[in-house]
């Protein structure tokens, strides 16, 4: 993420090492691309894309994408501080419980951040011939011809290794980021079932009071750092599921051979490009969702061992304190904890399967017209 000019790092302008020094430089350098981009898309838009459009909604697939990336980045940018303090709270927490999470993948995260927008480049590119790229630089160069005879291919190129460096690599960086932070939280909250099971096991049938009430403050503590996880990033994760959302309804939509194949000579040569960014989209978006929605799945397995301690105190008829006994009627009634996409949608079993079909059934919709 810092690479793409988001630095979560709270001492980043503290210190004045040269290093630091030369940090910052680089994230204003970033901040000022970032703005250019966005303005140059801008430009794009008024001057090459809307005079020729019959339709809004024939711009709308093509820039929605780009304006994401870019709100993602400002999102990122304005809550990078909060970001800090909510990684040090969950390094804490893993740290009280004495859990680690490492999987195979976290090394590969580099590879997986650049390789993916890189793969995506040559087969951008490699299709189209002279002629073919003097009419994509046109609409690339905002309809202004200064690319010499011969070499429209060359910067065509370069401008197309720009653009999805700009537009996809911080969305797999974040994305990559929150499902790693879910797998954590989910194997906290397992841990933590585990430890209740065995609190239920070995004081079978009478519940030390001690062992009940360390047990729910703990559970507390883990669901007050997801509330706080929710509440940062759950709009920057809603923008990054309507981005996956719209490459995979964009595909499909464009993919439809009798309407767009037969008709567009230059969306056939894209149709290798179209179905990787689609298919990469389609992973991003059951990856995230699996991830939180795991984290659902595993704070109902905390309220279960919930309800089997509730249940064996009334059954047993053992002396408890109203305090404890209250502490317990109050944690036994709360839901369990559910991740969020900024409220819209909840991160559930039914929700993934629902949003697939939702997005294959409106894309099939629109093909009919």
């Amino acid at each position: 993420m810092f690479l793409f000019g988001v630095d979560v790092r709270i001492d980043a302008k503290n210190s004045g090492s040269k290093p630091s020094k030369w940090c910052s430089a680089y994230q204003r350098l970033v901040t000022a691309l970032w703005i250019l981009y966005f303005v140059y898309m801008m430009l794009s838009v008024i001057i090459v894309d809307l005079p020729s459009v019959t339709r809004i909604s024939e711009v709308l697939p093509k820039k929605l994408p780009d304006v994401l990336a870019f709100t993602i980045w400002c999102v990122l940018k304005i809550r990078r501080r909060k970001i800090f303090y909510l990684l040090r709270k969950i390094c804490c927490l893993s740290n009280n419980f004495n859990v680690k999470h490492h999987p195979l993948w976290l090394p590969f995260t580099p590879v997986i951040v650049l390789g993916i927008p890189l793969i995506c480049w040559p087969l951008s590119i490699w299709p189209f011939e002279e002629h073919e790229c003097q009419i994509l630089m046109s609409y690339i160069s905002l309809n202004f011809s200064y690319v010499p005879e011969g070499q429209n291919c060359k910067v065509f190129s370069i401008l197309a290794l720009l653009q999805v460096l700009a537009s996809r690599p911080l969305k797999h960086a974040f994305t990559i980021l929150y499902t790693f932070v879910c797998c954590l939280m989910r194997k906290i909250l397992i841990f933590h079932s585990k430890s209740g099971e065995k609190i239920l096991s070995n004081q079978f049938p009478i519940l030390d009071h001690k062992y009940i009430k360390r047990y729910l403050v703990e559970y507390d503590s883990i669901i007050e750092v997801l509330k706080y996880f929710e509440r940062i990033v759950s709009f920057p994760v809603l923008l990054v599921q309507i981005y996956d959302c719209m490459d995979i309804f964009y595909g499909i939509v464009n993919l439809d051979p009798i309407k767009e194949l037969s008709k567009n000579i230059l969306l056939e040569k894209y149709f290798i490009v179209i179905v990787y960014t689609s298919s990469v989209s389609l992973i991003s978006f059951l990856i995230l969702s699996s991830a939180a929605t795991r984290v659902h799945q595993a704070s109902k397995g905390a309220k279960d061992v919930h309800e089997r301690m509730f249940k064996q105190i009334l059954v047993s008829e053992q002396g408890i304190g109203r305090e404890h006994l209250a502490l317990m009627f109050v944690s036994y009634n709360n839901p369990a904890f559910t991740l969020s996409a900024s409220g819209f949608f909840y991160f559930t079993k039914p929700m993934i399967l629902a949003a697939v079909g939702s997005i294959i059934t409106f894309s099939l919709l629109v093909m009919q017209f």
